[in-house]
């Protein structure tokens, strides 16, 4: 069992990091209280269109990978099982609990937005301002977080811890039907779940940022933190990103 614990440890640690730098461009000029109040109208209307969407996907596979990693666990403790099936429950045990953990600590940025803003006074041309800032960095970090799904890291990733479990069961404990059930239901459901990924919010953020170039601008007064650190979701497994 130790060797089983270090390959799917050791496939995790595969999941790629990626480090960028912040793309926000500086605040210039402020807009009037008019423009404010139609450009937030316009994202709030986005927000409206793309969280729904957005909750639905996220947890629809929450449930799955949650009651999948809750039979597995079960299933793996009952007294009728034998060794061989012990072992291949324990794997979709732990693939299904890291699958849990990643999408917890990685909630899509849409998510939460609505309720976010409806709690924001807009009383004073200052707060609906701060309030436009708020949404449209929403905007952008559902946009950036769709792009990462489309490119080829989360799908690698998830090709190689599928292929780490299943590598477990046949080389280290000689369980051929579970290999195969393994490499490819976790690439079905790995890749489906990248796949079903709500991406609306991509484009409508391009056209907004076409129309509108200081969105989600970043205050020039405000001082660099340093780097700042974000987890995410890589396939089945987790991705760190490192902003500058």
């Amino acid at each position: 069992m130790p060797r089983l614990v270090v390959v799917l440890i050791a496939a995790l640690a595969l999941g790629p990091a990626r480090a960028r730098a912040d793309e926000r461009p500086l605040c210039r000029e402020t807009p009037s209280d008019v423009e404010v109040r139609g450009r937030l109208a316009l994202v709030r209307a986005y927000v409206r269109a793309e969280e729904a969407p957005a909750r639905r996907w996220y947890t629809t596979f929450l449930f799955l990978h949650g009651a999948m990693a809750a039979g597995s666990i079960m299933l793996a403790a009952s007294g009728e099982q034998n060794d061989g099936q012990r072992v291949d429950m324990t794997v979709n045990a732990i693939s299904s609990t890291l699958a849990v953990l990643t999408m917890i600590t990685a909630t899509p940025p849409m998510i939460g937005v609505g309720g976010t803003l409806d709690a924001m006074p807009d009383d004073s041309p200052e707060q609906r301002l701060a309030k436009l800032r708020v949404a449209e960095d929403a905007l952008r970090r559902e946009a950036n977080a769709i792009a990462f799904v489309d490119s080829w890291l989360p799908a690698t990733g998830t090709a190689l811890y599928t292929t780490a479990a299943s590598s477990t069961l046949l080389l280290g404990f000689d369980r051929l039907g579970a290999a195969y059930t393994t490499i490819f239901g976790g690439i079905v459901l790995g890749h489906g779940r990248l796949l079903l990924r709500p991406r609306g919010t991509r484009g409508r953020w391009r056209a907004y940022r076409d129309r509108f170039p200081d969105a989600a601008c970043d205050e020039a007064a405000a001082p660099s933190s340093g780097a700042r650190y974000d987890v995410g979701l890589v396939g089945l497994g987790l991705g760190l990103t490192i902003q500058f």
